[in-house]
């Protein structure tokens, strides 16, 4: 609903160039997924395109450990991104190099966010449910998303004071806070 209207504000307001950043480091966090099933021998079942993101589906039953991994390769690649972009920055001082080591980092950081709509929720919960049994992990994590999304919400309104209240940085967490809920 509101990625369609985001993108293109941003694309107005933040220039083609931080958009196609953005875009990309979006695509290649999902190549992270795709990577790793293909790394354990699954294939994906489709590919969802979500109001923010995307869903990569996998086949039914595969095993927590797995999932875990599959969950954990999206941010890993985004990880990846923002230390090369930062490493780029550094022998280049490029404004661009810098953006997409900043987009990448909050990628990464963002999708850790254990909530049940992100990366890290599934992490969290094939995690608890190798530990526990199902029922004490359907009670952990809910607890552990409420806070750390909570977290993310103050995080987000620093972030946005910090940045001169750039209207960019307010549609982008507007937009991804709207995944959280």
């Amino acid at each position: 609903m509101l990625a369609l209207p985001a993108l293109l504000i941003m694309l107005s307001l933040e220039g083609v160039v931080p958009f196609l950043i953005l875009v990309g480091s979006a695509a290649l966090h999902e190549s992270g997924h795709i990577a790793a099933l293909l790394r354990a021998g699954y294939r994906y079942r489709r590919i969802d395109i979500l109001p923010m993101g995307a869903l990569i589906v996998g086949p039914e039953g595969m095993p927590d450990r797995d999932e875990l991994a599959v969950a954990l390769a999206g941010p890993a690649f985004s990880a990846a991104a923002a230390i090369l972009s930062a490493a780029l920055y550094a022998f280049t001082g490029g404004v661009y190099p810098l953006f997409s080591a900043c987009i990448n980092s909050f990628l990464f950081a963002f999708n850790l966010i254990p909530n049940k709509n992100l990366d890290g929720g599934k992490a969290l919960y094939c995690f608890v449910s190798q530990k526990y049994e199902k029922e004490t992990a359907e009670r952990i994590c809910p607890a552990v998303s409420a806070a750390f999304t909570a977290v993310f919400f103050v995080f987000a309104a620093a972030m946005w004071l910090v940045s001169g209240k750039n209207a960019g940085v307010l549609i982008l967490f507007v937009s991804l806070a709207s995944q959280l809920i």
